[in-house]
Parts: structure tokens; sequence; C-alpha cells
């Protein structure tokens, strides 16, 4: 299981309409016992969050890094003027865990459990919130060690990959958590006239090498010594020999099978986030 997430639940009649303004994502379309990544940007198009939002029949859940606990529902409550929702944080509640290509929960799953049909990892899997009173444990087994699998997959983490310095389109949000059809919403016309432009100034990108333990994150580096970016991520590869990791390239060099120097070690750029 990951450590603690933040978990805000949102009720009401107008909580779809709400919540769509507040959000990259066009969570009007999103049924009940799904859940789809999305974000919060600022009126200047930076990011202010990395969300999984989850729908039930009569509420919205919304999901972030713990470090946003506070200025996340503090952000949203701002935006409650007038509108029929309630903001609820149950962070304390409830602990997550995430299982890859189940499409319901195991048969003992306690009754007062949540679970979401949810690609977390960028492909089919359950996600399963677990109240923090229970003592059950699944039978199956759910993925315990995330951060290869996110970093192979391409998936920031707050604070380490990605912060409110970042574009979404230089992290690949555009990929699955941001909506080009939906109406308004908090940072809209930025990421319109990015998308017209069609490019932006460096890209996360994953990068591999056959090294087993490089020796540490740093600068990324040409073998001429230009510094391109910064490794942020970094963990053994679960399925090759060697390792992974995430690091924000400049754009003119973000090409992949280009090859960069960091931590004493060779990489090649595989994709972009």
């Amino acid at each position: 299981m990951p450590g603690p997430r933040t978990l805000l639940r949102l009720t009401g009649a107008d909580r779809l309409r709400f919540l769509n303004g507040q959000v990259t994502q066009d969570i009007k379309k999103l049924p009940p016992g799904h859940a789809v990544r999305s974000a919060i940007t600022s009126s200047k198009g930076r990011l202010e969050a990395d969300l999984q939002i989850a729908a039930t029949p009569d509420s919205l859940l919304i999901e972030t890094d713990f470090s946003l606990r506070e200025s996340i529902r503090s952000r949203i409550e701002k935006f409650i003027v007038a509108d029929d929702v309630t903001l609820e944080d149950i962070s304390s509640y409830y602990t997550l865990a995430h299982f890859p290509a189940l499409t319901s929960p195991p048969s003992d799953t306690p009754k007062d459990a949540l679970f979401f049909l949810c690609p977390r990892f960028r492909e089919p899997g359950l996600d399963l919130w677990i109240p923090t009173t229970s003592t059950w444990r699944p039978n199956s087994s759910p993925i315990s060690n995330w951060e290869p699998i996110r970093i192979a997959r391409g998936l920031p983490l707050w604070g380490v990959d990605v912060g409110p310095d970042t574009l979404p389109p230089e992290a690949g949000f555009e990929s699955d958590a941001i909506s080009s059809t939906k109406g308004c919403y908090i940072g809209q016309e930025v990421m319109s006239r990015l998308r017209s432009v069609g490019h932006v100034n460096r890209h996360l990108c994953v990068l591999g090498t056959s090294v087993t333990a490089p020796k540490q994150l740093g600068e990324c580096t040409t073998s001429d010594g230009i510094v391109l970016g910064k490794m942020s991520s970094l963990a053994s590869d679960i399925n090759l020999p060697g390792a992974v990791a995430l690091a924000m390239i400049k754009r003119d060099y973000a090409i992949v099978g280009n090859s960069v120097l960091a931590g004493g070690a060779s990489w090649t750029i595989l994709r972009h986030a």
C-alpha cells in the first residue's frame, strides 16, 4: 500500500457542476463505481494538484498527495459560494490498496469498503478503500511497491517530479488527465493556448539504464557536460536488470533514443511521460 492519501468527499445537488468547473477532466461523464485521473490548475495554468476523482451514486471522492491535504481543501472551499455542496475530509477513515487487472473486489471485502475501477497505472485495475478500523487483509495481492511501476509508466509524484511551477503538458497530463472538449475550468485558457502552440519547453521523460544500482539522482547532461535537466525519481526496474528514472529534459533534447548522463550512469530516453 502507499502512504497516507488525502481523501475528500463532495456531496450535494451541485457537486458535478461545481467540481467540473474546478478540474481539468470532464467528470460529468464519470459513472458511479469508476475513477479517473484529473488535475487542478491555477489561473496561469500551473499545477496545484494531481488527482484521482471517483464517483459514487451520491458523492464524488477527490484523492491527492497527503502533503496537499490542507491546501487543496482550502482551494476548493474558496470557490464554494451559493453552491449546494458540502466538502468533508475523510482522509483518516480509509487506506488505499490497488489491484491490477481486477474488475470486482475480493469476495470477502468488508461491506463498508469503497471500490472503484481505476486505471491508476494507465492500465485497468481496482482501487479498494479499506476503513482504517478494519482488520481485514486481502487474500489476493495488491501492489505493494508503487515506485518502480509509477516511474516506468511516467506518473509523476507531487513535490518530487512536479510541483506548482509545472505546466501539465510538460508532464504528460494531457494523455489521461485533461479533457480537450469540456467546458470552462480554471486554467483552461492556458491549456487551450498551449495546445494551439503545440509544444512546451521541457518534457518529463522516462529513462532507462542497464546499470543495476545507479549511484544517485542528479543533473542530466550530454557527454559534453551540457546540462539538460534534472533526474527526480529513481527505482530498480521490476522487469529487467537495471533501473528506470524520471527526469525533466529540455524539449530540443527530449527525443526517444537520446542518451543522457546522470548519477554516474548512462541513460536512454525511453519515452515522454
